[in-house]
């Protein structure tokens, strides 16, 4: 009789728990929005991409090419229920024109004016007047002049990682795991370039600064369900206060930025960093808010204290030492599996390295080069950092097309996804996506490309801010390292990278395995 009970009672809390996961998935279709049957609990999400064994950005572009002829189409994630957008003008609307309705991100694991943790704080967590603010305070620090003054200390970070590859072949080791390489390399560009100090991952390969920004980054399964869990129960998840990031690896940072800032204070220290910068963006604001005030402007206004500079310093790792790592193994995989257009850059390097002479290379010089820009675009376009962009509507919304016909009723907190790699693997947008081809960015071709299909850093006022050192990270270390090596792949280099890849995450099962023979060129 008890064994009854109990199966009854499990039965109950099943049919509850059934009800509770597809208690959503009638929103679609009420409101005509065409889309795919979902799976309970999973929504549009296949168990297999959950599990690691599949590919979710080759499910959406799939999936995307089913459904882009509706021009915009739902797609459940979980229980949510999400806009996605597939026509170019309906992302001009959401992006540019109608910036204002959509200028935040969703609501994410920390939002609230209540909310003292530091990742709130940072200019990706910022929401509309305090992101504005904070925005227009930070964007004078990301100009081309300012970018150029940190040259010189990615340049020594360029210098010692081709180093190391020769140190590795001179003890007879060719092989190359690009990953790892460029993780180390990433990691010691932000160690010097955002936080002031000196590592060299390389020489010492276990060095604290490394090893947390490892932690931070890696995408563990405790990571993964918390981030599920506060998807689908974020209230809950508040109310315990689980963190998403560890304290311990905040309070590393913290303590590692203030002490810096306080000893820069005292010994009048400048430093061409982006604590630096960002320390007179924080001197700027400050005076600006004194101006309001005298001049009797009663306007609220964000705040820029010492947490605030670190939470961007914060924002500006994480975002940086995964994503710049990334685009410089597939550049440096696509380079690898096409030789002649490694051939075609190689000689181009050749000739600006004629050009300089005796000169080292220079921001200017680097940034001017034609077609080692077309490769990076190119590599961007087939293998974007970002797969996906979001927006929460502000207000009810009509979307219209290009004859003013109303093509979707939005209502306020909706959300709308932009599909950057689906939008970069549609065939309309870009012909045999599949192939690498950099002669689509140059200057026969480029303005082939239709506006807002191309986004690798977002779109409008709220693109990456930080685009620029990105780009300079990038382009620096393709220069050097195509200069002095010629990449091969080896038996272990993954033949076909889209079927290559699983999961939630752009990275090869076997990996970014590649061979270095060196060229000779000091």
């Amino acid at each position: 009789m008890v064994f009854v009970e109990l199966l009854i009672f499990v039965a109950f809390i099943g049919l509850l728990l059934y009800k509770w996961s597809v208690n959503s998935f009638g929103y679609f279709l009420k409101r005509g929005v065409a889309h795919e049957k979902p799976i309970p609990l999973l929504g549009n999400i296949p168990w297999s991409v959950l599990m690691g064994n599949e590919s979710f950005i080759k499910h959406s572009i799939e999936m995307h090419l089913r459904l882009k002829r509706h021009r915009v189409y739902g797609v459940y994630h979980l229980r949510d229920h999400l806009y996605y957008l597939a026509d170019p003008e309906l992302i001009r609307q959401v992006g540019i024109k109608s910036f204002d309705t959509f200028a935040n991100h969703r609501k994410g694991f920390s939002d609230g004016p209540n909310d003292t943790s530091i990742m709130c704080k940072s200019l990706l967590s910022l929401r509309d007047r305090r992101w504005k603010q904070m925005r227009s305070t930070l964007t004078p620090t990301f100009t081309s002049l300012k970018i150029r003054q940190m040259f010189e200390l990615i340049h020594y970070c360029n210098v010692e990682a081709v180093d190391y590859l020769q140190r590795q072949l001179d003890e007879g080791s060719s092989d190359l795991e690009l990953k790892d390489f460029f993780t180390r390399y990433t990691n010691d560009v932000i160690a010097t370039a955002a936080f002031g100090i000196q590592v060299n991952s390389f020489r010492d390969p276990n060095n604290e600064f490394f090893s947390i920004g490892q932690r931070i980054s890696e995408f563990s399964f405790w990571g993964g369900l918390k981030v599920m869990l506060y998807i689908l129960m974020p209230k809950l998840m508040k109310a315990l206060r689980v963190p998403v990031m560890d304290m311990n690896n905040v309070d590393f940072f913290k303590k590692l930025v203030f002490d810096a800032m306080k000893y820069r204070k005292e010994q009048s220290i400048v430093r061409p960093d982006m604590i630096h910068l960002l320390m007179e963006a924080q001197r700027q604001f400050k005076t600006d808010q004194e101006g309001s005030k005298e001049s009797g402007v009663q306007e609220e206004r964000a705040e820029f204290n010492d947490e605030d500079l670190l939470a961007q310093c914060l924002l500006f790792f994480s975002a940086g030492f995964e994503t710049v790592s990334t685009c410089l193994s597939f550049t440096s995989y696509e380079l690898l599996m096409n030789p002649q257009v490694q051939n075609k850059l190689y000689a181009e390097i050749m000739a600006v390295k004629e050009e300089l002479g005796d000169k080292p290379l220079d921001y200017d010089t680097l940034m001017g080069m034609k077609y080692l820009d077309c490769v990076v675009s190119e590599s961007l376009r087939k293998w974007p950092p970002a797969f996906v962009l979001d927006r929460m509507c502000a207000a009810d919304y009509q979307l219209k097309d290009e004859e003013g016909q109303v093509v979707i009723q939005l209502r306020k907190d909706d959300l709308v996804h932009i599909p950057i790699m689906a939008l970069h693997h549609d065939p309309d947008n870009f012909p045999q996506p599949g192939e690498f081809r950099p002669e689509r960015f140059d200057e026969e071709h480029k303005h082939e490309i239709r506006q807002f299909t191309y986004l690798p850093f977002g779109v409008g006022q709220r693109s990456c801010i930080g685009n620029r050192m990105a780009l300079m990270e990038v382009k620096s270390l393709i220069f050097q390292l195509l200069l002095r090596y010629r990449l091969k792949p080896t038996d272990r280099t993954s033949p076909d990278m889209m079927a290559s890849i699983a999961g939630f995450r752009l990275m090869p099962r076997e990996l970014f395995w590649c061979k270095l023979e060196s060229r000779g060129t000091a």
